[in-house]
């Protein structure tokens, strides 16, 4: 770097976000030497990271930590020649040779096409309590605070995968988990729900959603209305687990590439977004089920579309 000068580092592919379809990517892209940058600004894993039992993991018979899945994968891309750094992408810029990505690092990449799979953030509910204890009963991870509810009672939020699968880990703790649902019957997986229907310590509460987070210094009990009849009750609770999901991290982008009015990508059946050189991958792309196999297809076929688009130029 000479001067006021930025150094600028290239790469053939650059891929945003470091989740299932962000690691499926960039293993399969960079292979046949075609250099490959991934950033992500919070590590590998993404949203599975904090997952404790991930049972529908694409080429594993058994469940595995969202934690352990991310290495893996990390792992594989790194074999198969792809770097890494940790660093959030802040804004993508079109040039004559491609994309200039600016990051949270303060470093400046250049790459002739670009994968986007940063993934989501969990939605909030937007109620009274939510925020305030947030930390102190209210929480987003089973695995990690699962331990502090060992004999508590706990509601869980959403009808869900995500929902039902945490359900299932927080079972373990509990006296009693209540999933909180608004529809007439729950939307994930039918081996799941049906798992936790035989859970003696689990009971659902359908057509109903939360209307407030109640409590002191900490979390101690639900405001809880029933969506048929629009009644509100209170149930006592110790912690409340939310997962009701997702918000697309799509803001930093701005006019670069279609997006819906909910913030997700749209793209074709290829992955091929509105901004020749640019794909999405995952549940940041318009229609995507937000499932792990789903995302491990996305991801696949990014890579190969972003590999032909860089042979093509």
């Amino acid at each position: 770097m000479t001067g006021g000068e930025t150094q600028v580092t290239s790469y053939d592919i650059a891929i945003i976000g470091a989740g299932m379809a962000g690691l499926t990517a960039a293993r399969l892209a960079a292979a046949d030497d075609t250099s490959v940058i991934v950033l992500d600004g919070l590590g590998v894993g993404g949203q599975i990271s904090t997952v404790e039992g991930i049972t529908n993991a694409p080429g594993f018979d058994e469940p595995v930590a969202g934690f352990e899945l991310g290495v893996t994968l990390m792992a594989e891309a790194e074999e198969a020649g792809a770097e890494f750094t940790l660093a959030e992408a802040e804004g993508i810029s079109p040039t004559g040779d491609g994309f200039d990505i600016t990051t949270s690092d303060g470093t400046l990449l250049r790459a002739g096409a670009v994968i986007v799979a940063a993934g989501s953030a969990r939605s909030i509910l937007g109620i009274p309590g939510e925020a305030e204890f947030t930390g102190r009963g209210v929480s987003r991870c089973a695995s990690c605070d699962g331990p502090f509810f060992q004999g508590k009672r706990i509601v869980v939020v959403g009808g869900g995968d995500s929902a039902f699968d945490e359900a299932a880990v927080l079972s373990e703790y509990a006296t009693e988990v209540v999933v909180v649902y608004d529809g007439e019957a729950p939307t994930a997986r039918e081996d799941i729900v049906r798992a936790l229907a035989a859970h003696p310590r689990v009971r659902h509460r359908p057509q109903a959603t939360l209307s407030a987070i109640l409590g002191d210094t900490t979390v101690t009990g639900v405001r809880v209305k029933d969506l048929a009849s629009g009644a509100e009750n209170e149930m006592p609770a110790d912690g409340v687990f939310i997962y009701v999901g997702l918000r697309p991290h799509t803001t930093w982008l701005g006019d670069l590439v279609e997006l819906t009015p909910t913030g997700h990508i749209v793209t074709d059946e290829h992955t091929r977004t509105s901004r020749p050189g640019v794909f999405a991958a995952g549940d940041i792309r318009h229609g995507s089920a937000a499932l792990l196999t789903d995302a491990a297809a996305d991801g696949t076929v990014a890579a190969q579309e972003a590999r032909l688009y860089i042979a093509a130029r």
